[in-house]
């Protein structure tokens, strides 16, 4: 439950967090995009200039690609014995888009990704009440593609610095998608169908397949899908003083940045990683944490600041 309060509040700090300190980037990324102005035209960067020669990918055709996506995602919903209905495809789309941007900023300033699990089971279970499979399709579409979208962010970025061709990392990573679609579905077939026991407790063969990650994928679902976020959130349930998460997120990052213009030590207070941080409180102890603080403050902060040439080369 403690995960559950701080995924809920590193949610909403996420959007409060962008919107107080990175409006501007937004707002200018968004103009350019509708100006259909190249963003950093006007850029002194080295690997900006490096990279001017090569063919952008036109937006046409990642938008087609997204389309095509959305079609086969409900086309395959509708077509096959889901149990749901293919509006679940749109749904998540719509809390990706909500969330790309705000995730990507804090992603790229902080290496810190808040994933969105959580948040999409919630929403799904909503949308979806004890219905198992049209949750997990709605976090499929929701919370998988936000961690996709920021993977291929990263690539096109790894490039843009690598100065390769847009075209070719374009290439490459449809290539990729291709041939690792067919390869993962005809694993998970072979190890479902060919595997004795496998994903059960007494799986005994030398691998012990006995799937600690799915099963707890599972869990999600039933506690989630079939019994429903309504049971455990709702009005008088046990656990509905957790909802208070959502607004403790969405104001710390106002409350951060006002008492940073009186006390400088809030400057160094970033709520959304603050919040992050909840994620690892439980199952573990502090003892998992402790050993990275030292090794942290001697590189990013006693190196740095008397050797910064030797940091900035090897750090």
């Amino acid at each position: 439950m403690v995960i559950y309060g701080a995924n809920f509040g590193a949610c909403t700090s996420i959007i409060t967090h962008a919107a107080l300190h990175h409006r501007r980037e937004i707002v200018s990324g968004f103009k350019n995009l509708i100006s259909r102005k190249p963003a950093f035209s006007n850029s002194k960067d080295i690997h900006t200039r490096l990279m001017k020669p090569y063919r952008e990918v036109p937006e046409w055709v990642y938008l087609a690609v997204l389309c095509a996506a959305v079609g086969i995602g409900a086309a395959g919903i509708a077509a096959y014995p889901t149990h749901t209905s293919p509006i679940a495809v749109l749904y998540g789309l719509i809390l990706a888009a909500i969330f790309c941007v705000p995730c990507g900023i804090i992603k790229a300033t902080t290496n810190v990704e808040v994933p969105l699990n959580i948040l999409s089971e919630l929403f799904g279970g909503l949308l979806f009440p004890g219905n198992a499979n049209g949750m997990n399709f709605f976090k499929v579409y929701g919370f998988v593609t936000t961690t996709q979208t920021l993977r291929f962010a990263q690539d096109l970025k790894l490039a843009h610095y690598s100065h390769i061709s847009p075209w070719i990392t374009f290439n490459c990573q449809m290539f990729a998608i291709l041939v690792s679609s067919f390869v993962c579905t005809a694993i998970l077939n072979y190890q479902m169908t060919d595997i004795p026991d496998v994903c059960i407790s007494y799986q005994n063969d030398h691998f012990k397949f006995t799937c600690p990650n799915i099963n707890t994928a599972f869990t999600s679902s039933v506690l989630w899908g079939t019994l429903g976020p309504e049971r455990m959130f709702g009005a008088g349930a046990l656990y509905n003083g957790l909802l208070w998460f959502f607004l403790v997120g969405a104001i710390l990052p106002i409350a951060f940045h006002f008492l940073s213009k009186k006390w400088k030590v809030f400057q160094h207070l970033h709520a959304p990683v603050f919040l992050f941080g909840g994620f690892s409180w439980a199952p573990y102890d502090f003892a998992n944490v402790w050993p990275a603080v030292p090794v942290a403050w001697l590189f990013n902060y006693y190196l740095k600041r008397r050797f910064l040439g030797w940091w900035s080369k090897y750090n």
